[in-house]
């Protein structure tokens, strides 16, 4: 009998990164969340680094802006050969689920530009032969408005309980305003476009995929290609192991399902749908249509069969945040552990639209990891790189663009890397 030490952080109760300690775990070894945005672990993967861009704040209501009213900006690593490939990466780093939540974040890096780094890298998304190509423009897009750049209002908002403090909504105004810059600085001759980014910057791909898509159409005549690669931000409208909820439309302390969390954020940075919103009408169609909230289109099983640019999932069907924060279990007993082997059906099953869907591609693991060991991971006798690469290309369509490790949490115990949460195998104990 084997005694494994449990590795995986539970959080049962609503939080992200709206603390100093949450944040530095975000931001520690192999996360999303590491100032990468995407794909990559270390900065020397990266193509370079660039200087802090701060957008102007010159629109009035309008105005690019982070959660403490701050100026958005970015960092612009221009290709060294002269290449008219674009990536546009976007930093992950979980939600504010409430305005308290929101108020703490807007104190630190992820709701705050103050202290930002002076220069930081990006890295490129595109391909060249069977791999990631080290060279583009590649623009990288901190965080700064807890919703995945998806909220807006035109006004203050005021933070309940706590007197004069207030809260600035402008995420789709920050995504706007920075592709403003980018078509102004050179993505106007761009002949290949990549969207991506990591957990909540996976999600802001799912969400902004077509509206980036339409501008780059209009924008960029050269334009040949144009693809989105989010990275772990396929995240399920799942109940947690006890099956606890709350009212919705409430804020996050009072329940305790992710679900219920991100309908509040809906309400609370008033995502709409149309020109100011982050959320597409023809989501909103199918869900009012079908009876259902509106609200769910915050979410990317209910409007992932809506976007219409092409995109390649990086996921694992075990993943490691949303074990611990939407299941929110440590598997440590028996009962838990049989219910995150079916956590993993159930994400394939409300995976299962983007896998029927001939223009996708996906390489999704068993390995329980949220900043996933991607250079690593293989299927098919290839890597995550070549099938990706391989899609891009446009050499694999169809099934043969979905790559799926069928097998159980680690592949079965086959799965090693120190970034895979500990599962138990073979009779083994889990404390």
């Amino acid at each position: 009998m084997v005694v494994v030490v449990f590795g995986v952080l539970l959080l049962g109760v609503a939080s992200a990164c709206d603390t100093a300690a949450m944040l530095a775990m975000d931001q520690g070894p192999f996360t999303s969340h590491n100032g990468q945005g995407s794909i990559y672990e270390t900065a020397a993967e990266l193509s370079g680094a660039a200087p802090l861009t701060l957008l102007p704040q010159d629109k009035g209501d309008e105005s690019p802006a982070c959660l403490d009213g701050s100026p958005y900006g970015f960092y612009f690593v221009p290709s060294k050969t002269g290449s008219t490939k674009w990536t546009i990466s976007i930093e992950g780093g979980g939600w504010c689920y409430d305005e308290d939540g929101c108020y703490s974040r807007s104190k630190m890096a992820l709701g705050s530009s103050k202290g930002w780094a002076k220069t930081a890298g990006c890295g490129c998304m595109n391909t060249v032969g069977d791999g990631l190509d080290a060279d583009c423009n590649c623009l990288y897009m901190p965080y700064g408005d807890g919703a995945s750049f998806s909220g807006y209002r035109a006004k203050l908002w005021q933070v309940p309980n706590v007197a004069n403090a207030t809260l600035t909504f402008r995420g789709i105004k920050n995504l706007d305003a920075t592709l403003d810059w980018a078509f102004a600085h050179g993505m106007d001759k761009a002949t290949e476009f990549v969207l991506t980014g990591g957990s909540a910057g996976g999600l802001s791909t799912f969400l902004h995929a077509d509206r980036v898509a339409a501008r780059v159409k209009q924008e960029s005549p050269n334009m040949k290609k144009i693809r989105a690669a989010p990275v772990v931000g396929y995240f399920l409208d799942h109940a947690n192991f006890k099956h606890t909820a709350g009212t919705p439309n409430t804020p996050s302390w009072a329940t305790s399902n992710y679900t219920d969390w991100m309908k509040y954020i809906y309400h609370m940075q008033n995502l709409s749908f149309g020109p100011d919103g982050g959320l597409t009408e023809k989501c909103h169609e199918e869900q009012v249509s079908a009876g259902r909230d509106p609200a769910l289109c915050f979410m990317s099983p209910h409007m992932q069969d809506t976007i219409e640019t092409p995109f390649f999932v990086f996921n694992s069907k075990y993943d490691s945040w949303q074990l611990g924060h939407e299941f929110q279990s440590a598997w440590t007993t028996k009962a838990e552990q049989d219910a995150v082997i079916q956590y993993g059906k159930d994400f394939m099953q409300q995976f299962a639209p983007v896998a029927a869907s001939p223009k996708n591609g996906a390489f999704i693991t068993s390995c329980i990891c949220h900043g996933c060991p991607w250079p690593q991971l293989s299927l098919e006798g290839k890597t995550t790189y070549q099938h990706y690469a391989a899609w891009m290309a446009g050499n694999t369509t169809g099934t043969a663009s979905i790559h799926i490790d069928t097998r159980l949490p680690n592949g079965g115990g086959e799965i090693t890397f120190a970034q895979c949460a500990k599962f138990p195998q073979n009779g083994e104990i889990l404390v």
